[in-house]
Protein backbone atom coordinates (compact mmCIF):
# COMPACT_ATOMS: atom_id res chain seq x y z
CA UNK A 1 0.00 0.00 0.00
CA UNK A 2 1.78 3.23 -1.07
CA UNK A 3 1.50 6.11 1.76
CA UNK A 4 -1.50 8.03 1.58
CA UNK A 5 0.94 11.19 1.94
CA UNK A 6 2.54 9.56 -1.08
CA UNK A 7 -1.03 9.18 -2.74
CA UNK A 8 -2.02 12.52 -2.12
CA UNK A 9 0.69 14.26 -3.89
CA UNK A 10 1.46 11.82 -7.00
CA UNK A 11 -2.86 12.74 -7.46
CA UNK A 12 -2.10 16.61 -7.28
CA UNK A 13 -0.04 15.55 -10.22
CA UNK A 14 -2.86 14.35 -12.43
CA UNK A 15 -2.65 16.52 -15.32
CA UNK A 16 0.75 16.16 -15.46
CA UNK A 17 0.36 12.45 -16.32
CA UNK A 18 -3.00 11.86 -17.99
CA UNK A 19 -2.52 13.06 -21.74
CA UNK A 20 -6.09 13.70 -22.98
CA UNK A 21 -7.86 12.09 -25.97
CA UNK A 22 -7.35 15.05 -27.64
CA UNK A 23 -3.21 14.79 -27.70
CA UNK A 24 -3.57 11.14 -28.87
CA UNK A 25 -2.85 9.46 -31.94
CA UNK A 26 -5.79 7.02 -32.28
CA UNK A 27 -8.03 5.02 -34.80
CA UNK A 28 -11.32 4.48 -35.55
CA UNK A 29 -12.55 1.18 -35.83
CA UNK A 30 -13.44 1.66 -38.76
CA UNK A 31 -10.30 1.84 -40.66
CA UNK A 32 -9.31 -0.37 -42.93
CA UNK A 33 -5.99 -2.13 -42.16
CA UNK A 34 -3.94 -0.86 -44.93
CA UNK A 35 -4.64 2.39 -43.67
CA UNK A 36 -3.51 1.76 -40.34
CA UNK A 37 -0.56 0.03 -41.62
CA UNK A 38 0.70 2.77 -43.24
CA UNK A 39 0.17 5.61 -40.59
CA UNK A 40 1.66 3.09 -38.02
CA UNK A 41 4.77 2.77 -40.05
CA UNK A 42 5.16 6.25 -41.11
CA UNK A 43 4.84 7.59 -37.48
CA UNK A 44 6.60 5.05 -35.56
CA UNK A 45 4.09 4.25 -32.95
CA UNK A 46 4.28 0.66 -31.82
CA UNK A 47 0.45 0.58 -30.41
CA UNK A 48 -2.11 2.94 -30.90
CA UNK A 49 -5.97 3.10 -28.60
CA UNK A 50 -9.10 2.89 -31.42
CA UNK A 51 -11.82 4.13 -30.51
CA UNK A 52 -15.67 4.17 -32.18
CA UNK A 53 -17.00 6.92 -34.11
CA UNK A 54 -19.20 7.98 -30.85
CA UNK A 55 -15.68 7.76 -28.68
CA UNK A 56 -15.72 4.03 -27.15
CA UNK A 57 -12.69 2.75 -25.98
CA UNK A 58 -12.39 -0.64 -28.31
CA UNK A 59 -8.40 -1.31 -27.83
CA UNK A 60 -5.57 -1.08 -29.19
CA UNK A 61 -3.66 -2.07 -32.33
CA UNK A 62 -0.37 -2.61 -33.85
CA UNK A 63 1.63 -3.74 -36.51
CA UNK A 64 1.92 -6.97 -34.86
CA UNK A 65 -2.09 -7.48 -34.47
CA UNK A 66 -2.66 -6.68 -37.93
CA UNK A 67 0.13 -9.42 -38.99
CA UNK A 68 -1.11 -11.80 -36.92
CA UNK A 69 -5.04 -11.33 -37.59
CA UNK A 70 -3.67 -11.44 -41.20
CA UNK A 71 -1.96 -14.70 -40.65
CA UNK A 72 -4.59 -16.77 -38.61
CA UNK A 73 -7.17 -15.94 -41.40
CA UNK A 74 -5.30 -16.54 -44.17
CA UNK A 75 -6.22 -13.45 -45.46
CA UNK A 76 -4.61 -11.89 -48.84
CA UNK A 77 -3.09 -8.23 -48.81
CA UNK A 78 -6.24 -7.01 -50.57
CA UNK A 79 -8.40 -8.47 -48.15
CA UNK A 80 -6.82 -6.98 -45.39
CA UNK A 81 -7.28 -3.51 -47.38
CA UNK A 82 -10.95 -4.00 -47.08
CA UNK A 83 -10.79 -4.97 -43.59
CA UNK A 84 -12.03 -3.06 -40.48
CA UNK A 85 -9.57 -3.06 -37.93
CA UNK A 86 -12.10 -3.16 -35.00
CA UNK A 87 -11.71 -6.85 -35.94
CA UNK A 88 -8.03 -6.96 -34.73
CA UNK A 89 -7.94 -4.58 -32.01
CA UNK A 90 -6.21 -6.25 -29.26
CA UNK A 91 -8.80 -5.59 -25.87
CA UNK A 92 -5.99 -7.41 -23.35
CA UNK A 93 -4.59 -4.46 -22.87
CA UNK A 94 -5.69 -2.96 -19.10
CA UNK A 95 -7.59 -0.24 -18.92
CA UNK A 96 -7.81 2.28 -15.69
CA UNK A 97 -11.13 4.60 -15.06
CA UNK A 98 -10.79 8.14 -14.50
CA UNK A 99 -10.92 8.01 -10.57
CA UNK A 100 -8.23 4.88 -11.08
CA UNK A 101 -6.01 4.93 -7.44
CA UNK A 102 -2.14 5.37 -7.92
CA UNK A 103 -1.17 1.89 -6.69
CA UNK A 104 -3.64 0.39 -9.54
CA UNK A 105 -2.13 2.53 -12.21
CA UNK A 106 1.26 1.38 -10.99
CA UNK A 107 0.33 -2.64 -10.75
CA UNK A 108 -0.78 -2.41 -14.12
CA UNK A 109 2.10 0.23 -15.72
CA UNK A 110 4.69 -2.52 -14.96
CA UNK A 111 3.27 -4.59 -18.08
CA UNK A 112 2.30 -1.96 -20.62
CA UNK A 113 3.81 1.05 -21.81
CA UNK A 114 0.91 3.22 -21.34
CA UNK A 115 -2.79 2.36 -19.86
CA UNK A 116 -6.67 3.87 -21.55
CA UNK A 117 -7.97 5.74 -19.11
CA UNK A 118 -11.72 5.47 -20.25
CA UNK A 119 -14.94 6.89 -17.69
CA UNK A 120 -17.71 4.89 -16.47
CA UNK A 121 -19.16 4.55 -19.73
CA UNK A 122 -16.17 3.29 -21.32
CA UNK A 123 -15.21 6.35 -23.31
CA UNK A 124 -12.04 6.77 -23.80
CA UNK A 125 -10.58 10.02 -21.90
CA UNK A 126 -6.52 9.97 -22.92
CA UNK A 127 -3.72 7.44 -21.40
CA UNK A 128 -1.43 7.40 -18.54
CA UNK A 129 2.28 6.41 -19.74
CA UNK A 130 5.25 4.40 -17.98
CA UNK A 131 6.87 7.62 -18.77
CA UNK A 132 4.49 10.28 -17.30
CA UNK A 133 4.25 8.34 -14.17
CA UNK A 134 7.84 8.02 -14.06
CA UNK A 135 8.12 12.09 -14.27
CA UNK A 136 5.32 11.79 -11.25
CA UNK A 137 8.00 9.77 -9.34
CA UNK A 138 10.60 11.73 -10.05
CA UNK A 139 9.03 15.14 -9.10
CA UNK A 140 7.73 13.34 -5.59
CA UNK A 141 11.35 12.15 -4.82
CA UNK A 142 12.69 15.74 -5.34
CA UNK A 143 9.97 17.88 -3.78
CA UNK A 144 7.89 16.04 -1.63
CA UNK A 145 9.62 17.82 1.87
CA UNK A 146 8.54 21.03 0.24
CA UNK A 147 5.00 20.30 1.46
CA UNK A 148 5.72 17.91 4.27
CA UNK A 149 8.94 16.71 6.66
CA UNK A 150 9.72 13.45 7.12
CA UNK A 151 10.55 11.78 10.44
CA UNK A 152 11.99 8.20 11.33
CA UNK A 153 10.32 5.88 12.96
CA UNK A 154 11.66 5.26 16.64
Amino acid sequence: MIAKEFEVFLKGQLETYLTPAEEVAIFVDTHNADHVLLLLASNGFSRVPVITRDKKYVGTISLSDIMRYQSENGLQDWEMAQTDIAHMANSKISTVSIDADVTEVLHKLVDFPFLPVVDAEQTFVGIITRKSILKAVNSLLHNFTKDYTIHPND
